[in-house]
């Protein structure tokens, strides 16, 4: 006869069988479908010659408020502007009309031609216009390397984050992190990505680093006094995303236990959340959504201190942030501290109480904030998208000179 208990345990053992098979099934159609496309072959990259003329940028599908596909945009209109012929393409169904908008909302005025999944799959074909064929063909994610592949012209990948980070330890992490041992030339938006591919894989071809870049015109900075030792209520905008890379959930309840120490002192806090749709519910706050531009320009006026987690490759977030003369609070055991050698944020752990004690010490401290916005400042001095779009062309050309050479 089973106890009670016995009766409980084996229920609890049926449910969480259950669970593990539905997680397993949907795991495994994620997984199947991304062997379909996937190609593992290592490729000898074709000589490129000459200066770059042209360059085709293959993305997965044009998303609006995509961080990543905004920069992909700015370096192509930058290229564009430094005499490149530039296109755009996807591979997942997608109209010419909704990657219009799509794109138009990550970047206003970008240069460059968008290529729909219609399209795309001409270039692909055996009867594609050799006129239409471009010189360099760039992956812009570990999902797109194997469409690159199938293209004539010369192998790139402009990395801007080490993917494999993206998931749990297993199957879509490995194929992920295979795509960097593939033969492609390899571009690297920071060094950090590069170190990482250089720590973690067998590489077989060139790894070229390239300035991470902001847009200081977009986000200009404000008038602002950095005193606040008298203020009686405190505003965090805070971003947040669904992924965990970047702590949706820690950030929450780190805040909220600094949101209560505060509190005892008659200092409020506001916590405002943005970087996810308004039906994403964040506590503690308010989700004010995804913004555009000009949204988070008055943001950054309104905020007293901006919080990211740039847990992989930093985020431009932070550097939007503080162009805008927003103090920064950063995630310790993220990155941002590689990018910026001398202390320009407060940095946050898994304590809220910490945090707390390191937020009032910069607060009650006179020209603390000042300073980290300084070091900041100086570090950030003279990065911009038109230097970085003139190292990734000279990256590209210097892979002709080695040939001829």
């Amino acid at each position: 006869m089973l106890t009670k208990q016995a009766v409980v345990r084996e229920a609890k053992r049926v449910t969480l069988s259950t669970m593990h098979n539905a997680a397993a099934t949907a795991e495994r159609v994620r997984v199947k479908d991304a062997l379909k496309r996937y190609d593992a072959s290592v490729i000898k990259n074709e000589p490129l010659t000459g200066e770059l003329t042209s360059i085709l940028f293959v993305i997965t599908r044009m998303v609006r408020f995509h961080g990543g596909q905004t920069s992909i945009l700015r370096l192509g209109t930058k290229l564009s502007e430094l005499g490149v012929r530039v296109g755009y393409a996807v591979y997942k169904p997608q109209s010419h009309e909704e990657m219009e908008i799509c794109a138009a909302s990550n970047l206003s005025g970008y240069k460059g031609e968008l290529i729909d999944s219609e399209g795309f799959s001409k270039l692909l074909s055996e009867g594609a216009d050799k006129e239409k064929e471009y010189q360099v063909i760039c992956a812009s994610s570990w999902d797109t390397v194997s469409y690159v592949k199938k293209l004539s012209g010369y192998k790139a990948y402009f990395i801007q984050d080490y993917e494999p980070y993206f998931y749990n330890f297993g199957e879509l992490f490995l194929l992920s992190q295979k795509t960097y041992e593939q033969g492609l030339h390899m571009i690297s938006l920071g060094s950090w990505n590069k170190e990482m591919i250089n720590r973690n894989c067998n590489t077989v071809s060139k790894i070229d680093v390239v300035d991470f870049p902001y847009e200081s015109k977009d986000y200009p900075e404000c008038s602002r006094s950095y005193d606040y030792r008298n203020k009686k209520k405190l505003t965090l905008a805070v971003y947040l995303k669904f992924y965990g890379k970047r702590l949706p959930c820690i950030i929450p309840e780190v805040l909220n236990g600094v949101k209560k120490r505060f509190e005892k002192r008659g200092v409020q806090v506001e916590i405002l959340y943005f970087g996810e749709a308004k039906s994403f519910k964040a506590p503690y706050g308010k989700n004010l959504g995804m913004l555009n531009k000009d949204e988070l320009n008055e943001l950054y006026k309104k905020a007293d201190f901006g919080v990211v987690a740039s847990m992989s490759n930093i985020s431009l977030v932070p550097y939007e942030m503080l162009s805008a003369g927003l103090p920064v609070i950063e995630a310790e055991d993220g990155t941002f501290n590689y990018f910026f050698k001398k202390p320009a944020a407060i940095m946050m752990g898994l304590s809220s109480k910490e945090l707390y004690l390191r937020m009032k010490k910069a607060i009650s401290t006179e020209g603390e904030i000042s300073l980290l916005m300084e070091n900041a400042r100086e570090e950030m001095r003279g990065l911009s998208w038109e230097k970085t779009a003139k190292q990734f062309k000279k990256a590209l050309e210097g892979a002709a000179n080695e040939r001829k050479n």
